[in-house]
C-alpha cells in the first residue's frame, strides 16, 4: 500500500487495520512484563502461581482471586502496569510516529499517557469495565480534530474474545457523543443502528488507528480468558483548529495528597536501601 493509498483509505473509512506491523516479541514483553507486576502480589496475598503463565484460562482464575480477595492490590497492580517501559516504548515507536506523519499529523503530540486493558466480566464491578459501549473517543480527549487513537491486541483477538467493534465511516459525521459515561464519549447506537458495526477480528502485532471521531465499542467476550490490549491517543499540534483553542488539555493529573501508608518508610527502610551513612555531609 503506498502512502497516499493508506492516507485515503484512512480518511474515507475512519480506520485503516496494519497487520503484523510489529513483532510478536514485541508485543509479548509488554504482556509478560505485566502479568509479572500481578503475579508478584498473587504471590503476596498467597494465591497460587504455580501453573504455566501462558495458560489464559488459570492466569484469569488467579487474577479473579486477585480481585475478589485483594481488590486495593488488583487496582494498584492496574494502575502500575499502565507505567510499565515496555509499554511506553511502543507508544514513542518511530514507527508509529511515520504513521501518525503519513496521516497529515504534522506535529505529532502524545495526548495522554497509554492505556493497557485486562477485560473480562469476572475482573470488573461494572459492565463498562469489560464491554464498553458504543462511543467516539474524542468526546473526552477534546484534541485536535485530526486526532488518531492506536489500538494494539496483546494476543490474538477473535469475535469469541471481544473483537473491537468498528462503524466505518461515521467518522464523516463528527461530534455525535450525547454526554460522558464513565469517561466514555457514549454514543446512542440508535444513530447509526446496529448493522453499522464491523467486528476486527486482530493477531498479536496487529495494529489498528482510527480516527477518534470513529464510533467504536467492545465485542463481548465470551471465553474464560483475558482480552489483553492497549491503546495511545496523539494529538496534532499543527491544526489550527487546536492553536486557536489554546492546545487545550483534557486529563487531570494530580498526587494523592495522603500518605498511604502510616509510619513508612521507617529509618531501617532508608538503610536497607542506601546503607548507613553520616546524615552530615564533610567538607573537604
Amino acid at each position: 500500500m503506498t502512502t497516499n493509498d493508506f492516507k485515503s483509505g484512512y480518511e474515507r473509512e475512519g480506520y485503516q487495520h496494519l497487520k503484523g506491523f510489529f513483532d510478536r516479541a514485541e508485543i509479548q514483553a509488554i504482556l509478560d512484563e505485566t502479568k509479572w507486576v500481578f503475579v508478584q502480589q498473587m504471590k503476596r496475598a498467597g494465591i497460587s502461581t504455580a501453573f504455566d503463565h501462558t495458560d489464559e484460562s488459570k492466569f484469569r482464575t488467579a487474577m479473579a482471586s486477585l480481585f475478589e480477595n485483594d481488590f486495593e492490590a488488583f487496582l494498584n497492580c492496574g494502575k502500575q502496569v499502565q507505567h510499565s517501559f515496555n509499554l511506553h516504548r511502543i507508544a514513542l515507536d518511530a514507527r508509529i510516529e511515520q504513521l501518525l506523519r503519513d496521516l497529515g499529523l504534522n506535529q505529532p503530540n502524545i495526548c495522554t499517557r497509554p492505556v493497557l486493558y485486562f477485560n473480562h466480566e469476572s475482573l470488573a464491578k461494572e459492565k463498562v469495565y469489560h464491554t464498553v459501549f458504543s462511543h467516539q473517543d474524542w468526546r473526552s480527549m477534546q484534541g485536535s480534530v485530526d486526532s488518531i487513537v492506536v489500538w494494539c491486541p496483546l494476543i490474538d483477538i477473535d469475535r469469541t474474545l471481544g473483537a473491537l467493534e468498528l462503524a466505518p465511516r461515521s467518522h464523516l459525521r463528527g461530534l455525535i457523543a450525547d454526554g460522558v459515561e464513565a469517561g466514555f464519549g457514549r454514543v446512542d447506537e440508535n444513530v447509526l443502528g446496529k448493522s453499522a458495526f464491523r467486528a476486527i477480528e486482530v493477531k498479536q502485532g496487529d495494529l489498528l488507528l482510527f480516527s477518534s471521531f470513529l464510533v467504536h465499542r467492545s465485542g463481548e467476550n465470551t471465553t474464560d480468558r483475558i482480552r489483553w490490549s492497549c491503546h495511545f491517543r496523539y494529538n496534532n499540534l499543527a491544526d489550527p483548529t487546536y492553536v486557536a483553542r489554546k492546545y487545550h488539555h483534557n486529563y487531570i493529573y494530580r498526587p494523592n495528597d495522603e500518605l498511604r501508608t502510616s509510619g513508612f518508610p521507617t529509618q531501617a527502610d532508608i538503610e536497607g536501601v542506601f546503607g548507613s551513612q553520616p546524615t552530615e555531609s564533610s567538607d573537604e
